[in-house]
């Protein structure tokens, strides 16, 4: 790495629950499957011309003088790792990784890299929960921004390593049929700005269209709509409008629940479906069983 440049994109990947995994399968497979995990990591961040700068048991840390390739890496490592899984490569099946990443100064001490970036990199991973890539106000304004359509903000947090907030973004990565990892959405057309979907819940009422184009449920205080129910987690889901269509993208445990005006049901763990017509989303569990954590959906016109 050019230890001349003033800015770095500093990124870190840390595999999710492997105090967990060495416990479930024992020191010698967790060791081997981590180390080959790493190596997969490592391998993505240097086609990227990453230079993986430190490993830390379950953790390694990667600096980019681009951050459009910091932003490519995140992706790839979570699609990489995912085929690695699916074809199965790890003896633990599907690893998960949470990465967090920014893009700011730096500062060298002999091989040692200190500075804003670094500090934040840390401090927005240990937002990321697995699955994720969260990133800064600070990174997302150093990209492209028709590359990277989805991005959004989800949180504010006081900042580590200045006086003031730091802006939290999310990274979607995940598409399924033969979209490419990263959205190559095109821009919305004049009959599907027309669309919208509105949310009820308890008294209030959310609208989801080609000016809020997405939004987060859940428990916590970062979420768009806050839902308190019994089993619904901090962050719970995401729907969000794509090429005219209201998509709900399910991120928790327990999952979430749709059923239509038609009385159709679908439950959704860790995955995303379209919502068409009216109906009743549970998070957590179905409507019926847990009415705290019910949301009314109607997708139409304004």
């Amino acid at each position: 790495m050019d230890k001349s440049l003033k800015k770095l994109a500093v990124l870190y990947a840390d595999v999710s629950g492997s105090t967990r995994l060495y416990e479930q399968y024992g020191d010698a497979v967790a060791r081997a499957d981590m180390a080959q995990c790493i190596d997969l990591l490592q391998d993505v961040a240097k086609g990227l011309s990453g230079e993986t700068l430190k490993t830390i048991g379950d953790e390694i840390m990667v600096a980019f003088a681009e951050p459009v390739k910091a932003a490519l890496a995140a992706t790839e490592m979570q699609a990489a790792l995912r085929r690695a899984g699916e074809e199965g490569r790890f003896k633990m099946g599907i690893l998960h990784i949470k990465i967090g990443w920014h893009f700011g100064a730096v500062v060298w001490r002999d091989d040692d890299l200190l500075g804003e970036a670094p500090t934040t990199a840390q401090q927005v991973i240990k937002l990321a929960k697995a699955d994720e890539i969260l990133t800064s106000r600070q990174a997302v304004d150093a990209l492209p921004g028709p590359l990277f359509p989805d991005l959004h903000a989800i949180d504010r947090v006081q900042a580590e390593a200045w006086n003031g907030e730091l802006e939290i973004f999310k990274m979607p990565w995940e598409r399924t049929g033969e979209e490419t990892q990263i959205s190559s959405r095109p821009r919305i057309s004049s009959t599907i700005s027309e669309v919208t979907l509105v949310l009820d819940y308890a008294g209030q009422s959310l609208r989801i269209n080609a000016r809020n184009s997405s939004c987060v449920i859940g428990r916590g205080k970062q979420a768009t709509l806050q839902v308190n129910g019994r089993l619904t987690s901090r962050q719970h889901a995401e729907i969000s409008l794509r090429n005219g269509r209201f998509v709900l993208r399910d991120e928790s445990t327990n999952g979430s629940y749709i059923i239509a005006e038609d009385g159709s049901r679908k439950h959704l763990r860790r995955e995303e479906d379209v919502l068409q017509g009216r109906g009743r989303i549970g998070f957590g569990a179905w409507p019926d069983e847990d009415a705290d954590g019910a949301v009314h959906f109607n997708c139409g016109n304004p």
